[in-house]
């Protein structure tokens, strides 16, 4: 191609039609801070819209690991065209920029452009591309997708592939799942991409975060679930690369404690249009800290620790050993509360540490002399309580299954002498139990009975039997 002025725009956009997020440094970063000269030098001037579009063009490499002049230069020249080009009236009623804001669902705004050989020379009629709120709309969406939260002015637009995505996953983790549990879970540990932009990792960390609750809960089951969830956490990590985090652990932003909100804010922090939603509810400093690679890394942390316990709990063996410390006192009694307690919060629902807590109670139940008849008899009914009302996992059913078949057996075949002085049916074991063990740290329960009545064999074995139709 002969070296005249027309030639040169298009021997630019063909080299920016090469630059990607996988590009060299040295061989990127030269043509953005060249393109970014320009636009600086007169970023209101006639071939503005040119040099802005290289930059939107270029944005993938701008987005993943630039160098810090290009990345520099850049968001300083996208921001001058922004305050130069916003308020420029113009008579257009919609500009393509906005429906951009709807269509990125991973912040891929270098697809998004204009075909920019179309750009060079006179603008056809009626071209929207060209006009300067268009030009501002876009120059605004790349800065908040090379930096979120630094400039404002995009309309809040939800994509509606997030939208259908949050409530999918928002009805899993308030309990109503739509489809089935695991593939959900496996669909979002998918979703990070190669290069994630820093909204798009954050919003992915978050997200997961926010998941893992519901996975680490035991009602999940399946080991390629957690290994999907294990593994998205672990691709994510070597990402959250910045380790020069300027903040105090109280300037971190606190994720809320409702999955299902934390989720939204997973989702929105990974768009342009569910930034400037967020952005409608609070402040930029305090989005900002969504950013925080060191937030970001502890957040991550927090999940891979407890989908991995879940998962060696799940397929691996299990070391109730390190429960002693959870269930007994130094005096080395049991800490009677803390045990009934994990079994109240979990009856009626599948609870890995109640799995894990009735396990413990079962070994230490059959490790336990008689001479200490009092524990062994509150640990032998924890685990009937437990058997009864906690959905176990099968394998820990059939562990604790020769416990209730040898209390069923001992039953005598001469009626008890107690008639009506059993516990009452579907007693507050909880409130009785803390009380029968430790009659002096927890008040007497309306209708308490003494250890002899509670240890009946026949009221035990009438336990048993219901805990094994349970199982069975």
């Amino acid at each position: 191609m002969i070296d005249t002025p027309a030639a040169r725009p298009q021997r630019l956009i063909e080299a920016w039609g090469h630059v990607s997020a996988a590009s060299d440094d040295a061989e990127a970063d030269p043509l953005i801070r060249d393109c970014a000269r320009r636009l600086l030098a007169d970023p209101g001037g006639e071939q503005a819209h040119l040099w802005t579009f290289g930059l939107v063009r270029m944005a993938g490499h701008l987005a993943w690991r630039p160098g810090p002049e290009a990345a520099r230069s850049a968001l300083d020249a996208l921001l001058a065209v922004d305050r130069v080009l916003r308020e420029v009236p113009c008579t257009h009623t919609s500009h393509p920029y906005e429906d951009t804001v709807k269509e990125l669902l991973a912040d891929e705004v270098w697809l998004a452009g204009p075909e920019l050989k179309t750009l060079v020379g006179p603008a056809p009629e009626g071209d929207t591309w060209r006009c300067p709120a268009n030009v501002a709309g876009f120059a605004r969406l790349t800065a908040d997708v090379l930096d979120p939260f630094t400039v404002g002015g995009l309309p809040e637009r939800v994509p509606a592939a997030h939208t259908s995505g949050l409530r999918s996953l928002s009805s899993l983790l308030n309990g109503y799942p739509y489809g089935d549990p695991g593939e959900e879970l496996s669909f979002q540990a998918g979703a990070l991409p190669r290069h994630p932009t820093k909204g798009v990792l954050a919003g992915y960390v978050v997200t997961l975060h926010a998941s893992q609750w519901y996975a680490a809960s035991g009602l999940i089951t399946e080991q390629p679930v957690l290994d999907d969830l294990i593994a998205g956490l672990e691709a994510a990590l070597p990402l959250l690369r910045d380790t020069s985090c300027p903040h105090t652990a109280a300037e971190h932003p606190k994720p809320s404690g409702d999955p299902s909100g934390d989720a939204m804010t997973g989702y929105f922090l990974r768009s342009p249009g569910g930034r400037a939603e967020l952005r409608a509810w609070s402040t930029d400093e305090l989005l900002k800290g969504w950013l925080c690679h060191g937030f970001l890394r502890g957040l991550a942390e927090e999940a891979l620790s407890n989908l991995r316990y879940t998962r060696g709990s799940l397929v691996g063996p299990r070391d109730d050993r390190l429960l002693d410390g959870t269930y007994t006192r130094p005096d080395g009694r049991l800490d009677i509360g803390a045990l009934t307690h994990c079994f109240d919060e979990a009856e009626y629902d599948r609870s890995w540490e109640a799995e894990n807590a009735v396990r413990w109670a079962a070994r230490r139940y059959a490790a336990t002399g008689d001479d200490s008849p009092r524990e062994r008899l509150v640990l032998l009914l924890l685990v009937l309580w437990c058997a009864e009302a906690v959905e176990l996992a099968p394998d820990v059913g059939e562990e604790i299954r020769e416990v209730l078949v040898g209390v069923g057996n001992a039953a005598p075949d001469a009626a008890c002498a107690h008639d009506e002085a059993h516990p009452p049916p579907y007693p507050d074991f909880q409130a009785h139990l803390n009380h029968l063990y430790a009659p002096g740290d927890f008040a007497a329960p309306e209708e308490a009975r003494g250890a002899e009545v509670w240890g009946c064999p026949r009221y035990l074995a009438g336990l048993a039997e219901d805990a094994l139709d349970t199982l069975a």
